[in-house]
C-alpha cells in the first residue's frame, strides 16, 4: 500500500509555500545582522558538514542544537537562523547544524553527521561561552526524527542532552518508503527497521521530550507524533502539544517566538 501523495507533498497542499520560505530567509537575515554569530564553522570536510553559532553573552551557557528538515534530502540551516534570537536573549548559545543530504549519502551517513556535529559542538563549546554538558536538541520535520535518533543511537551523548523538542517529526519510516519520496531516498526495508523511531526502545530516553504538531498539518504528520506519544508515554518522559491552526511551514516559526510554548519548554529545561 502506498502513502497518499497529498499527505506528504506539502508544497502541493500549500501553494503559497514560498511565502513561508521567504519569511524564514528575511527573518534569518535580520537575526544575523542583529547578533554576534559565527557562520559555516566546519565539523567535517564535506561541503555540508558545517554549523552556525550564535553565542550567549555570558559564560557557561546552556546550548540549543537545531536540526533542519527537508525530507533528509533538501533545505539548509541558513534558512532557520531566525530561531536563535529568543534563546540568545535568554542566555543560551545556539548551534544550527547542517548535514550531508540523500542521495549524496545514505541515511546511516547522514545520522553519522548529526552525531559528529554534536560531538564537535561539545568539544568546542567553551570557545563559544557554552556548557558542553547542557544541551537541548530540537528539530523540525525530518530534523524532528534526527533529534530523537541522535539520542537513541548515541549512548555517549545522552548524559549531555537535557531535553529534546521534536516539531512535526516523522517517526515511522514505512510511510516514507511507501511514498513517492522513496524515488529519491531509496530506503530499503532494512533502513526502515534500523532508522525508525517508532520501533525503538524509548525507555532509553531519560530527559523531557516534547512532541509537537500543528493541527493544520496533514493527518499523517499529526498521527506520527500523536501515535508515538500514546504508545510510549507510560514509560518515557514524553509530552505532546498541538498548535491550533498552524501548518507544517508555520510551526517552526514558533521556535523564534519567546512566548511560544515550545520556546518556553526549551528555556525551562535548559535552565532547570
Amino acid at each position: 500500500m502506498t502513502t497518499p501523495e497529498n499527505q506528504l507533498n506539502l508544497r502541493a497542499r500549500h501553494p503559497d509555500f514560498q511565502t513561508f520560505l521567504d519569511f524564514n530567509e528575511s527573518e534569518s537575515k535580520k537575526v544575523v545582522k542583529a547578533y554576534t554569530c559565527h557562520l559555516d564553522e566546519r565539523y567535517g570536510t564535506a561541503t555540508l558538514q558545517t554549523l552556525d553559532v550564535f553565542p550567549a553573552k555570558k559564560e557557561n551557557a546552556p546550548i540549543l542544537v537545531f536540526i533542519h528538515g527537508g525530507y533528509w534530502k533538501a533545505l539548509d540551516k541558513k534558512s532557520y537562523r531566525f530561531i536563535a534570537a529568543p534563546y540568545v536573549e535568554q542566555g543560551m548559545t545556539v548551534f544550527l547544524l547542517n548535514y550531508r543530504l540523500i542521495p549524496t549519502v545514505i541515511m546511516q551517513m547522514l545520522l553519522d553527521d548529526i552525531r559528529d556535529g554534536i560531538d564537535w559542538i561539545r568539544s568546542n563549546a567553551h570557545q563559544y561561552k557554552a556548557d558542553p554538558d547542557s544541551l537541548v536538541v530540537a528539530g523540525h520535520s525530518a530534523g524532528g526524527h534526527l533529534a530523537l535518533m541522535a539520542y537513541l543511537l548515541n549512548e555517549h551523548l545522552r548524559n549531555s542532552i537535557k531535553a529534546i523538542c521534536s516539531l512535526s517529526g516523522i517517526f515511522d519510516l514505512n510511510v516514507i518508503r511507501d511514498s513517492y519520496l522513496n524515488a529519491d531516498l531509496q530506503l530499503k526495508h532494512s533502513d526502515v527497521e534500523a532508522f525508525s523511531v517508532s520501533n525503538k526502545d524509548l525507555t532509553l530516553i531519560d530527559c523531557p521530550t516534547l512532541l509537537s504538531v500543528g493541527l493544520d498539518e496533514t493527518d499523517l504528520f499529526i498521527e506520527q507524533s500523536k501515535a508515538l506519544f500514546k504508545q510510549n508515554k507510560a514509560f518515557a518522559p514524553l509530552s505532546y502539544y498541538e498548535y491550533p491552526s498552524l501548518n507544517h511551514y508555520q510551526i517552526v516559526h514558533t521556535l523564534g517566538q519567546e512566548g511560544s510554548p515550545l520556546t518556553q519548554f526549551i528555556l525551562k529545561q535548559a535552565f532547570s
